[in-house]
């Protein structure tokens, strides 16, 4: 049965399938959750000495900065009580289990971090020139207990549902219509 052009139930029937079509569309593409912030906190030092308050210490991925603090009492970052500022490193989901280089005044330090998401860590950083990078610090994360490891390669990805939508929204027109 064709839609009828001065019928108001009809109209209000299309504007429905419309907006049903929109909600398909706008739920099938919606993007992923970030990962949740590693974070840090600790005491510091630069070639022996505790780290100057002022100092701003920068964590890296890759070379792509994704967290900063900067040094409130000389020798210490962040804190471990609650409320406390922290070095948060905000990866993306793809850099889990890269390093993290953490880096001051020039020099990066001694330690490095494998990220993980949703954790905390104490972790002491040493800045000396020559050291940069040569101590694994990684933690075994307390979320990854039971779990398998990540994989190695990419998963592959599954073309998202544009014709499912569709025929739902048209199905819902056609409803709607042959109940007026």
């Amino acid at each position: 049965m064709p839609i009828g052009k001065d019928s108001d139930a009809d109209i209000m029937y299309l504007k429905a399938g419309i907006i049903l079509v929109s909600l398909f569309f706008i739920v099938s593409s919606v993007s992923a959750i970030p990962p949740l912030p590693y974070e840090f906190y600790g005491n510091a030092t630069i070639n022996g000495a505790p780290i100057p308050a002022g100092t701003v210490i920068s964590a890296k991925i890759n070379g792509t900065e994704v967290g900063n603090i900067t040094v409130v009492d000389a020798g210490v970052y962040g804190g471990s009580d609650t409320f406390d500022k922290r070095l948060v490193v905000n990866g993306e989901e793809k850099q889990i289990g890269q390093y993290i280089i953490f880096s001051a005044q020039g020099m990066e330090a001694a330690q490095k971090v494998k990220l993980y998401a949703g954790e905390s860590q104490r972790l002491d950083l040493t800045f000396a020139p020559g050291v940069s990078g040569s101590i694994d610090a990684s933690v075994t994360p307390s979320q990854q207990t039971n779990t398998p490891d990540l994989p190695k390669t990419e998963p592959t990805k599954a073309a998202p549902m544009v014709g499912a939508p569709v025929v739902a929204g048209l199905l819902a027109l056609v409803l709607f219509a042959r109940r007026s």
